[in-house]
């Protein structure tokens, strides 16, 4: 079985998926595995490990249970206890030294090596490597006339922008004006710039903070870390709660923390004790029925039936009888009496959706029963009383729709005497993350599966896609990616919809370093957010001009002048974010 370990002073601590035949007093026989950092050195010991302490309140990220074994090694080869002590008593942070031989830093190692682990290379490419293989605390890099130093910190920015390593410059460059400085910081992300000549004391003094600086780094990943795996264990804890509840007492879930569906909801709680017809407006998937279903299960009918019923979904032959019922012999095949959704819903609540796409006629019958409470069964010779809520929804203007003569006045002024407009779901901050995160339990456990969720940037492209078929596209969205991931593999951006995928990766990057410059002229800024935008296009279409215009919702023909026009002018107001090499097809 998968586990991982944790050395402290404690002894040897693992996390491993829970048994449930395991059991306190159990001894364990675990093949241990261990690669000190920093270090090529790697050995497997055999050795039995007796289970000392057990913790079963923790969940991984499949929302499967997990134990945490404090383990006591019985019998381990000394080699290794002492390998494991020396490197806990001897542990240093690796300070990597970049000298290109013109620097002036071949003393660092001398002032630092009795503290730090120095590593010194000679170039980038040899720097960057280092970087690549090893958790380095502190970078050290001289910034003479070739700009070595600027090459590796411009680099480092773009090939390991995640890097946790502390920059320290070096320079012996008299006349570096604030101005140059400043701009070194911005684009390296220096902690602290030295002049030359160095003087030790200051040496240790800046790299001790920067050491602690990194450690304060490493232990806020680490609590944050900590605070996301909690808060996701209280999530789904509290979502298995509220579906308990829910489900206890027949409601359905309502998921959303946005401000704009709050609102929506806020209305919907104001009229639910009511009786007043409601009237739901929304564009498609945007969860029309489930407001009704909210309205109907928080009201005084929640004892009763709750029908809904499209009325878009038949000929308007038919959606007299489906709605009103008919009497046997009333019309050919009509051979037994039917009740129609009216008589269904007696007593409850009767969703109309879709009720814009009504015949006039079927507008005339259904004013009746607003009005009057009774309905007419096609071929019956006498009305029938019932006792119904109406909630109505539609993706229309009805407004627009009577001022078109497509839809009765005064059957509008009798179905919206409240009118509740549900938000698209581009419009609800935060609620994709969240409706993401449900519909990806409901569909785990609907289809018995173990996913272990979602890669960060999958959902980065969801909150970035506008999604036009709104929740019931998320949903869907959700239930296939679900139903293609392996139990114990994470969804990857790479099995997003391509459109969804594609559509998502320029709007859902984040800018950063882009900010409102006071310094800049109105036409300069919008200059450099044009630059910013074209490039992240290209950049997310492979290079490819149209692709990209379609991204960005333009002409092909428009994007390539806008284009032309930045290589241009770019040189004007800042570095040119455009490469020569983009072309297009």
């Amino acid at each position: 079985m998968g586990f991982s370990t944790n050395i402290s002073a404690s002894g040897i601590h693992l996390h491993v998926p829970a048994d449930p035949a395991m059991r306190h007093d159990v001894g364990a026989r675990f093949k241990l595995r261990f690669r000190l950092p920093n270090e090529a050195w790697t050995r497997a010991i055999d050795t039995t490990a007796e289970v000392v302490w057990v913790d079963a309140n923790d969940r991984d990220s499949g929302g499967r249970p997990v134990i945490g074994l404090g383990m006591r090694l019985i019998e381990p080869e000394a080699a290794i206890v002492d390998r494991i002590a020396t490197f806990v008593r001897d542990f240093r942070y690796t300070v990597l030294v970049v000298d290109d031989g013109l620097a002036g830093l071949h003393g660092l190692e001398a002032m630092l090596g009795e503290e730090y682990r120095v590593i010194q290379r000679a170039t980038p490419d040899e720097a960057l490597g280092v970087l690549e293989r090893e958790e380095v605390a502190v970078l050290i890099t001289g910034l003479g006339l070739q700009m070595t130093g600027l090459e590796l910190l411009t680099r480092l920015a773009e090939w390991l922008p995640l890097s946790r390593v502390v920059r320290i410059v070096v320079s012996d460059d008299a006349e570096l004006e604030v101005e140059d400085i400043q701009e070194l910081v911005n684009i390296g992300k220096i902690f602290q710039f030295l002049r030359q000549p160095l003087n030790a004391a200051d040496v240790t003094h800046t790299v001790q903070r920067a050491v602690d600086t990194y450690a304060l780094l490493v232990e806020n990943e680490r609590l944050h870390a900590d605070l996301t795996r909690a808060v996701e264990r209280l999530r789904r804890e509290n979502d298995q709660l509220r579906r308990r509840v829910l489900r206890e007492r027949g409601l359905r879930p309502v998921i959303g923390a946005s401000q704009s569906f709050q609102r929506s909801l806020e209305e919907i709680d104001r009229v639910r004790h009511s009786e007043v017809p409601v009237h739901v407006s929304g564009e498609t998937g945007t969860g029309k029925e489930l407001m009704a279903r909210v309205l109907h299960e928080g009201g005084p009918r929640a004892g009763g039936p709750f029908v809904a019923q499209n009325c878009a979904s038949m000929p308007e032959t038919l959606l007299q009888s489906t709605l009103f019922g008919h009497r046997k012999g009333s019309f050919t095949g009509a051979d037994r009496d039917h009740r129609g959704v009216f008589q269904e819903a007696d007593g409850g609540t009767l969703f109309l959706d879709e009720v814009a796409e009504l015949s006039r006629s079927v507008q005339a019958s259904l004013l009746r029963a607003l009005q009057d409470g009774e309905i007419m069964p096609v071929g019956a010779s006498r009305p029938l009383k019932v006792n119904v809520r109406i909630v109505s929804a539609t993706n229309k203007d009805l407004r627009e729709e009577v001022k078109a003569g497509r839809f009765r006045e005064d059957l509008f002024f009798r179905i919206m005497v409240i009118s509740v407009t549900l938000p698209p779901l581009r419009e609800r901050d935060g609620d994709v993350s969240l409706l993401a995160h449900y519909f990806f339990d409901r569909w785990c456990e609907r289809l018995e599966k173990q996913v272990a969720g979602f890669q960060p940037e999958v959902i980065g492209a969801f909150e970035a896609y506008r999604w036009p078929g709104n929740v019931r596209e998320l949903e869907n969205e959700i239930e296939r990616l679900v139903v293609l991931t392996e139990d114990a593999q994470k969804i990857t951006l790479e099995m997003v919809s391509p459109h969804i995928r594609a559509n998502g990766a320029v709007g859902g990057e984040k800018f950063s370093g882009f900010f409102v410059d006071y310094g800049l002229s109105y036409d300069a800024a919008r200059l450099r957010l044009d630059e910013m935008m074209v490039e992240h296009a290209l950049r997310a279409s492979g290079g490819v001009v149209s692709r990209a215009a379609d991204l960005l919702g333009m002409e092909r023909s428009r994007l390539s002048k806008i284009r032309r026009r930045l290589l241009e002018r770019s040189a004007e107001v800042g570095p040119r974010l455009v490469r020569d090499g983009d072309t297009g097809s």
